[in-house]
């Protein structure tokens, strides 16, 4: 059973995400770091992620059992599992916001709350079965855990905080339209609008390029707004450029743009993982 309400909260999500959550706490610490509050951090934010994802599995079942990437997602696979996942999704994501509001802040519960609220009704239920530009909306959903990190420190917005989540907002697009290129057939399938099925391959690329170059400004203004030091802007500077060159490069025998895609996805794992670890490590004092 335990193994089963583990596959329903998408441990990799949880994981993905709690690395920006890290980052972002890290990076508003400075150095003087309060373990009690990133425990907190840990727990409140894995707890609403998990919900999200959880109710994200109930609400995509039907497109799941239509595509080979998601066709064996446990509330496809166990049915009688779905109404039981429903009440631990609920649990959790009200454990969550109990947790953020009364061990970090009010501000990074409402942070907690606009997440799940955007990625659960906005995305999941409406926009990702009816538009093209769902994915812009997911995305802010999936801004907020860095955001949140440093929010829980800082307990404020400031600049630093309104450039994590532009970050992470521009990261997306690239990071979900390979996703979208290589899974193309299954969404196909499934008729889900994604951008590249609507507007094309080369349209798709192009895009991608902008998202690229706005990231690549944006990491840089970190630095240039005094949040990070040239450590974190020379190594993202060089990931972002090498990120937009695999963008432009043609793959022979790359029909179906598989190969291209899949390093397009897999370098935005890499940037992501490396930004993380910059922003964490290069305060300034």
């Amino acid at each position: 059973m335990i193994i089963l309400f583990l596959k329903l909260l998408k441990p990799g999500i949880i994981l993905g995400n709690l690395v920006s959550v890290l980052g972002g706490f890290l990076l508003a610490s400075k150095g003087n770091i309060n373990y009690k509050l990133l425990f907190f951090d840990v727990v409140g934010m894995s707890l609403v992620i998990g919900s999200s994802c959880a109710l994200n599995n109930i609400i995509d079942y039907e497109i799941d059992k239509k595509m080979n990437r998601t066709k064996n997602r446990i509330l496809v696979t166990d049915i009688y599992f779905y109404n039981l996942a429903i009440l631990f999704s609920i649990f959790l994501g009200i454990l969550g916001l109990f947790i953020c509001g009364w061990y970090i802040n009010i501000l990074c519960m409402v942070f907690a709350i606009l997440g799940l609220i955007i990625y659960v009704i906005f995305y999941s239920l409406y926009l990702k079965k009816k538009s093209i530009y769902s994915t812009i909306v997911g995305s802010i959903s999936g801004a907020i855990p860095p955001v949140f990190g440093y929010c829980s420190v800082t307990n404020c917005i400031d600049l630093c905080a309104i450039n994590l989540f532009i970050i992470l907002m521009l990261w997306q697009i690239p990071h979900s339209y390979a996703i979208f290129i290589m899974y193309f057939n299954d969404y196909k399938r499934a008729n889900i609008p994604i951008f590249p099925i609507i507007k094309s391959f080369s349209v798709t690329r192009f895009h991608i390029k902008i998202f690229i170059l706005l990231f690549l400004i944006f990491t840089c203004l970190l630095t240039i707004i005094n949040c990070t030091g040239y450590k974190f802007f020379f190594s993202l500077l060089s990931l972002s450029i090498f990120w937009f060159f695999l963008v432009i490069k043609k793959y022979k025998g790359d029909s179906n743009h598989f190969i291209w895609s899949k390093n397009i996805f897999l370098h935005s794992i890499i940037i992501m993982i490396i930004m993380n670890i910059m922003i964490s490590v290069d305060f300034i004092n």
